[in-house]
Protein backbone atom coordinates (compact mmCIF):
# COMPACT_ATOMS: atom_id res chain seq x y z
CA UNK A 1 0.00 0.00 0.00
CA UNK A 2 1.64 3.37 -0.94
CA UNK A 3 1.08 5.97 2.05
CA UNK A 4 -0.81 9.05 1.69
CA UNK A 5 0.66 12.12 3.75
CA UNK A 6 -2.39 14.63 4.68
CA UNK A 7 -0.73 16.34 8.00
CA UNK A 8 3.15 17.20 7.98
CA UNK A 9 4.64 18.25 11.16
CA UNK A 10 7.71 20.95 10.10
CA UNK A 11 9.62 22.26 13.17
CA UNK A 12 11.40 25.03 13.05
CA UNK A 13 14.09 27.25 14.96
CA UNK A 14 13.74 30.19 12.92
CA UNK A 15 17.39 30.20 11.15
CA UNK A 16 17.33 29.98 7.77
CA UNK A 17 18.67 26.65 7.35
CA UNK A 18 15.21 25.56 10.22
CA UNK A 19 13.20 26.83 7.60
CA UNK A 20 14.06 25.52 4.52
CA UNK A 21 11.92 22.27 5.28
CA UNK A 22 8.96 24.72 4.98
CA UNK A 23 8.66 24.62 1.14
CA UNK A 24 9.64 21.05 0.90
CA UNK A 25 6.63 20.11 3.04
CA UNK A 26 4.23 22.32 1.11
CA UNK A 27 5.86 20.69 -2.25
CA UNK A 28 4.77 16.84 -0.86
CA UNK A 29 0.91 18.32 -0.36
CA UNK A 30 0.94 20.45 -3.51
CA UNK A 31 -1.33 18.17 -5.47
CA UNK A 32 -3.63 16.22 -3.67
CA UNK A 33 -3.81 19.44 -0.39
CA UNK A 34 -3.72 18.60 3.46
CA UNK A 35 -2.49 20.62 6.14
CA UNK A 36 0.98 21.62 7.13
CA UNK A 37 1.73 22.43 11.11
CA UNK A 38 4.44 24.68 11.80
CA UNK A 39 5.82 24.40 15.21
CA UNK A 40 8.39 25.98 17.29
CA UNK A 41 9.43 24.46 20.55
CA UNK A 42 10.82 26.41 23.19
CA UNK A 43 12.18 24.93 26.73
CA UNK A 44 10.84 26.17 29.39
CA UNK A 45 12.20 25.03 32.62
CA UNK A 46 11.42 25.72 36.16
CA UNK A 47 12.69 27.51 38.66
CA UNK A 48 16.09 26.78 39.01
CA UNK A 49 18.19 24.73 41.55
CA UNK A 50 20.21 26.46 44.04
CA UNK A 51 22.92 23.33 42.96
CA UNK A 52 23.91 25.45 39.79
CA UNK A 53 23.38 27.95 37.42
CA UNK A 54 20.83 27.79 34.96
CA UNK A 55 18.94 30.56 32.87
CA UNK A 56 15.88 30.33 31.47
CA UNK A 57 14.88 32.79 29.02
CA UNK A 58 10.80 32.27 29.54
CA UNK A 59 11.28 31.79 33.07
CA UNK A 60 12.52 35.69 33.67
CA UNK A 61 9.79 37.07 31.61
CA UNK A 62 5.49 38.12 32.99
CA UNK A 63 2.91 36.75 31.85
CA UNK A 64 2.35 39.74 29.68
CA UNK A 65 5.58 39.30 28.24
CA UNK A 66 5.29 35.69 27.77
CA UNK A 67 1.79 36.38 25.97
CA UNK A 68 3.18 39.13 23.81
CA UNK A 69 6.20 36.89 22.57
CA UNK A 70 3.80 33.96 22.24
CA UNK A 71 1.89 35.60 19.51
CA UNK A 72 5.03 37.14 17.78
CA UNK A 73 6.32 33.71 17.61
CA UNK A 74 2.94 32.99 16.35
CA UNK A 75 2.93 35.41 14.16
CA UNK A 76 6.43 34.47 13.00
CA UNK A 77 5.68 30.86 11.91
CA UNK A 78 2.85 32.74 9.87
CA UNK A 79 4.96 34.43 7.88
CA UNK A 80 6.59 31.67 6.77
CA UNK A 81 3.84 30.62 4.69
CA UNK A 82 5.16 30.20 0.90
CA UNK A 83 2.66 32.70 -0.61
CA UNK A 84 2.03 30.35 -3.15
CA UNK A 85 0.54 28.21 -1.05
CA UNK A 86 -1.65 30.59 0.11
CA UNK A 87 -2.88 31.59 -3.04
CA UNK A 88 -3.21 28.09 -4.27
CA UNK A 89 -5.86 26.89 -1.06
CA UNK A 90 -5.36 23.54 -1.37
CA UNK A 91 -2.57 23.14 1.49
CA UNK A 92 -3.79 24.74 5.09
CA UNK A 93 -1.67 26.12 7.50
CA UNK A 94 -1.42 25.54 11.31
CA UNK A 95 1.06 27.41 13.72
CA UNK A 96 1.89 26.25 17.11
CA UNK A 97 4.80 27.38 19.62
CA UNK A 98 5.05 24.15 22.29
CA UNK A 99 6.25 25.82 25.66
CA UNK A 100 7.59 22.58 27.26
CA UNK A 101 10.34 21.16 29.91
CA UNK A 102 10.86 18.36 27.40
CA UNK A 103 14.27 18.20 25.46
CA UNK A 104 13.03 19.57 22.19
CA UNK A 105 13.53 16.46 19.97
CA UNK A 106 10.63 14.84 22.99
CA UNK A 107 8.65 17.76 22.36
CA UNK A 108 8.78 17.33 18.85
CA UNK A 109 7.84 13.64 19.06
CA UNK A 110 5.31 14.08 21.68
CA UNK A 111 3.49 16.73 19.63
CA UNK A 112 3.66 14.38 16.30
CA UNK A 113 1.89 11.70 18.30
CA UNK A 114 -0.78 14.29 19.70
CA UNK A 115 -1.73 15.70 16.55
CA UNK A 116 -1.53 12.48 14.60
CA UNK A 117 0.67 13.45 11.55
CA UNK A 118 1.22 11.42 8.96
CA UNK A 119 5.38 12.51 8.22
CA UNK A 120 7.25 15.11 10.04
CA UNK A 121 9.26 17.14 7.68
CA UNK A 122 12.72 19.09 9.32
CA UNK A 123 16.11 20.12 8.36
CA UNK A 124 19.19 18.73 9.39
CA UNK A 125 22.74 20.65 9.03
CA UNK A 126 23.92 17.10 8.48
CA UNK A 127 27.14 17.51 11.04
CA UNK A 128 29.85 14.29 11.41
CA UNK A 129 31.99 13.50 13.41
CA UNK A 130 33.15 15.79 17.00
CA UNK A 131 30.92 18.72 15.27
CA UNK A 132 27.73 16.47 15.56
CA UNK A 133 29.53 15.02 19.42
CA UNK A 134 29.26 18.14 20.46
CA UNK A 135 26.16 19.77 19.72
CA UNK A 136 23.95 16.65 18.72
CA UNK A 137 21.00 16.60 16.54
CA UNK A 138 17.57 17.42 17.25
CA UNK A 139 16.88 15.41 13.74
CA UNK A 140 18.50 12.55 14.78
CA UNK A 141 17.32 12.03 18.04
CA UNK A 142 13.60 12.97 16.58
CA UNK A 143 14.72 9.79 14.12
CA UNK A 144 15.59 7.56 16.80
CA UNK A 145 12.60 8.33 19.04
CA UNK A 146 10.00 8.71 16.84
CA UNK A 147 7.03 6.21 15.70
CA UNK A 148 6.64 8.11 12.29
CA UNK A 149 8.32 8.71 8.98
CA UNK A 150 10.27 11.51 8.57
CA UNK A 151 11.87 13.53 5.80
CA UNK A 152 15.31 15.26 6.76
CA UNK A 153 16.26 18.07 4.32
CA UNK A 154 20.20 18.56 4.12
CA UNK A 155 21.82 22.11 4.30
CA UNK A 156 23.52 22.21 0.70
CA UNK A 157 26.75 24.04 2.71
Amino acid sequence: MIPRYRKLLVPTDFSPLGNTAISHAYAILAEQGGTVILCHVTEVHGPPSPLYAHYSPWGALSGQERTELRQTLLNSLESLVPAEASAEGLVTTEVRVVETPLLVHEAICQEATTLDVDLIVMASHGHSGVTRLLLGSVAEHVLRLVDRPVLIVRSRE
